[in-house]
């Protein structure tokens, strides 16, 4: 905390020593200013930690459905659903409803790749230079990420891995 005060006080200093040039904008130096001043008085985001959406939470919450769901890298574990009216998360033993932004871009399986929600919004993307790999009868993976941002839009989870659409 002390070396991001530092920091930012450095770079706080250097705005002001920049505006002692001929020609400086004095309202574009004080925007500089309040802009650094509210990064600094914005508390550090709390990093989320989604956990595995397991079958007897589908069962549980009625999940069913067509869509979408990401599994980190070296794992199977879902910790993201994606369908037509619905984003699932489970986070603190509990499922999380998302609404999707339907003028986001559309996943097979009529997901969509950006989902909001009241304290945070997830945004789901597939490679789509990457030909989908067929792994059953209706399901295909992809390499992709998923994020979540809070509120304030800062990056609060962040994980490659596969992103499996089927019915």
């Amino acid at each position: 905390m002390r070396v991001r005060a530092m920091a930012l006080g450095a770079l706080a200093g250097a705005v002001l020593l920049a505006g002692c040039e001929d020609g400086s904008d004095p309202a574009k130096d004080a925007a500089d200013v309040a802009e650094i001043e509210a990064m600094h008085d914005m508390p550090p985001a709390d990093m989320l930690k989604p956990e595995r959406i397991s079958y007897t939470d589908i069962e549980k919450n009625n999940l069913f459905g067509a869509g979408c769901g990401f599994a980190p890298e070296d794992s199977t574990a879902i910790l993201f659903l994606a369908q037509e009216k619905h984003g699932f998360v489970k986070l603190d033993k509990r499922i999380v409803t998302l609404s999707p932004d339907v003028g986001s871009t559309e996943l097979p399986m009529k997901a969509y790749g950006k989902y909001d929600g009241k304290e945070f919004a997830a945004e789901l993307t597939i490679d789509q230079a990457a030909d989908g790999e067929q792994s059953g009868i209706e399901t295909t993976q992809y390499p992709g990420k998923l994020v979540l941002h809070d509120t304030k839009g800062r990056t609060v989870f962040e994980r490659t891995g596969t992103v499996g659409c089927g019915a």
